[in-house]
């Protein structure tokens, strides 16, 4: 089965917001359909100006929803873990769905560069050519913010940048599952460890295996095997099933905020 990676509508990037998402995305469980949300995250955010939050809710809007309604198991998880690494690393695979340039930027720079790392000069060079020189220095600045708030980058100087792999919480690599995986089935591991995603995420391929016992302890694998060359793991459960397990309360609070929003549509 393969990974549902692409949805994606976006092809620039720009305004991180890492901050705001984990502040307003949780309320997507109470305002789950877009216009609702939308008008929440106008009146709460602290920003002085009508037209910036106008425009934040716009951007979390774009990003974090499809077909109407917002993405309820991403406000499930941040509700359930705050403001943590957890959902800070969540957040990130999220941004990096939907953002295929953020994704590019991660996969084929930040994750390439070597571990004593590289000045700014190699993200301009790197993105110059995507962009045409369309706010290069814009979406390099946005791009580098997004990284040092998720925990991916550091930067032991002035304008020169490392990469920070590491192995995610436990927690984290398991909504990742239930995200690419909606549907109870079989992956091979040398697939699921070579998706562009997952090389974007910093995760070093030794830990995969200590995620994947975790995982198999926790519920979210029936199990484990290496045939011959293949070394694979077979999923439980469905995604939403799986998710249950992650955050109950709060996906059963999604579940009921999704048939809140079916029931006028389907009455009479």
């Amino acid at each position: 089965m393969e990974p549902e990676v692409g949805k994606s509508r976006r092809t620039y990037f720009n305004h991180p917001l890492v901050t705001e998402s984990l502040q307003c995305l949780p309320a997507a469980l109470r305002h789950p359909d877009v216009a609702s949300f939308r008008q929440y995250v106008i009146r709460h955010l602290p920003q002085n100006s009508l037209k910036g939050r106008q425009r934040i809710a716009r951007d979390l809007v774009q990003r974090f929803s499809q077909n109407g309604r917002m993405n309820l198991a991403l406000a499930a998880a941040l509700g359930r873990f705050g403001d943590s690494r957890i959902s800070r690393e969540i957040l990130y695979f999220e941004l990096l769905r939907a953002l295929p340039l953020l994704q590019e930027i991660a996969s084929l720079w930040l994750a390439t560069l070597p571990d004593e790392g590289s000045p700014r000069s190699s993200l301009m060079e790197f993105l110059e050519p995507r962009l045409a020189g369309r706010s290069v220095r814009i979406v390099a600045k946005d791009a580098l913010t997004t990284f040092k708030h998720c925990g991916k980058l550091h930067s032991p100087r002035i304008a020169w940048f490392q990469p920070l792999w590491s192995s995610p919480p436990l927690e984290a690599f398991l909504y990742v599952l239930a995200q690419l995986y909606p549907e109870r089935t079989m992956v091979r591991v040398d697939l699921f460890a070579g998706l562009p995603i997952l090389r974007a995420l910093l995760w070093p391929q030794s830990s995969l295996d200590d995620l994947l016992r975790m995982a198999e302890a926790a519920g979210h694998l029936s199990k484990i095997t290496r045939l011959d060359q293949y070394h694979q793991f077979t999923l439980a459960a469905s995604g939403a099933e799986r998710m249950r397990l992650l955050a109950p309360q709060e996906m059963t609070r999604a579940e009921e905020a999704a048939q809140i929003e079916l029931w006028p549509a389907t009455r009479g």
